[in-house]
C-alpha cells in the first residue's frame, strides 16, 4: 500500500469553509440574541374585561379614552406612555381612562369622550361592529390621536388607512433606534407651540406606504433630516414626514409616530407634541 502523500491524502478539514461556518453561526447568534433583546419580534396581546363597562369610566363626558390593544408586536413603551400621559393630562384638567378591552369601542360607550387615543397599537383590534362604530364617531365629530405604530394597525381597513392618510411599511434597522434631526415644520400650530425649529431625538423611525404631504385635509407637522441617521433599509427618497394632522368635515385626526422608547414619554419636547395632539384633535380646552 502506498503511503500518504500529498498528492493522495484527504484533507480532513477545509479551513476556508469551517471558519466561514463558525462566522455564519456566530452572525445567527448575534442577530437572535438583538431580535430577543430588543423585542422585534415579541408579540402579545392583553385584555381588560370588566363585568360591568361603565363602571370605571369618568363621571362626566368629554374626557380621552387610551386604547392599547395589541395584536401582534407590543411595546415595553406602553405602560410608562400611559402612566406619562394621564399625569400631565390631569395636570391639564383633562380626564383619562385607558383600556385594552375593545367591548368600550362603541356608540354608547364612545360618546363620553372627546377623543381615542390609539396608543401604539398592533395589527388586528376591532370586530366588524367595532369598526363601523369608531367610524361614526370620527364622522359625528370625534377626535382621534394615533402614536407610534397606530399607523401599524389594522392594515386591511380602508377607512381607517383614510383616516390616518397611509400605513406603516417598515422602520429602520441596524442601527434600530438611531438619533435623528426632527424639524418642525409648521411651528405656529397649536401642536407644536414651544417646539424648537430643529431639534435631536432617538427613536425607531418609520417609513410609510406613501408620502401623505399635499393630500387634501392633511398637514405636515414634523419631517425627518434623512441626513441625520443611518438605517440599512430604504428610507422616504429625501421628503419625510413622521407628525400630521387630518381635518376631516367634522373629526380630527392627529398622528405622530413618535414613541417606540418608554424615554419618549420622559422627553419635553416629544411630550409637548404629543399632548398638543390630543389636545387638538379632542378640541379640548
Amino acid at each position: 500500500m502506498a503511503a500518504p502523500g500529498p498528492n493522495n491524502s484527504r484533507k480532513l478539514f477545509d479551513w476556508p469553509v469551517c471558519l466561514t461556518l463558525l462566522f455564519c453561526l456566530l452572525a445567527l447568534a448575534i442577530a437572535c440574541y438583538t431580535f430577543r433583546s430588543s423585542g422585534i419580534f415579541s408579540s402579545k396581546s392583553l385584555f381588560a374585561q370588566t363585568g360591568d363597562l361603565s363602571i370605571h369610566l369618568p363621571k362626566s363626558h368629554g374626557g380621552i379614552l387610551i386604547f392599547s390593544k395589541t395584536n401582534g408586536f407590543r411595546h415595553h413603551s406602553i405602560e410608562p406612555a400611559i402612566a406619562a400621559i394621564t399625569k400631565e393630562c390631569a395636570n391639564k384638567g383633562w380626564q383619562v381612562f385607558s383600556t385594552e378591552n375593545a367591548a368600550y369601542i362603541d356608540s354608547t360607550h364612545l360618546r363620553r369622550f372627546k377623543v381615542v387615543v390609539f396608543l401604539s397599537t398592533t395589527g388586528k383590534i376591532l370586530n366588524n361592529r367595532q369598526k363601523i362604530a369608531f367610524e361614526k364617531y370620527i364622522e359625528n365629530g370625534g377626535g382621534f390621536a394615533g402614536i407610534h405604530s397606530a399607523s401599524d394597525t389594522e392594515h386591511h381597513w380602508q377607512w381607517y388607512r383614510y383616516l390616518l392618510g397611509t400605513l406603516f411599511r417598515d422602520h429602520t434597522f441596524l442601527p434600530h433606534t438611531p438619533q435623528a434631526e426632527l424639524v418642525t415644520e409648521n411651528i405656529e400650530h397649536p401642536i407644536n407651540q414651544g417646539l424648537p425649529k430643529k431639534w435631536h431625538k432617538a427613536d425607531e423611525w418609520y417609513s410609510f406606504q406613501n408620502n401623505i404631504r399635499g393630500k387634501p385635509g392633511f398637514q405636515v407637522l414634523l419631517s425627518l433630516n434623512e441626513n441625520s441617521y443611518n438605517s440599512i433599509w430604504r428610507k422616504m427618497s429625501g421628503d419625510h414626514p413622521i407628525s400630521w394632522t387630518h381635518q376631516l368635515r367634522h373629526g380630527r385626526m392627529f398622528y405622530t409616530a413618535l414613541g417606540h422608547n418608554a424615554q419618549t414619554f420622559s422627553d419635553p419636547n416629544a411630550m409637548r407634541h404629543i399632548l398638543g395632539g390630543i389636545g387638538w384633535a379632542g378640541q379640548l380646552p
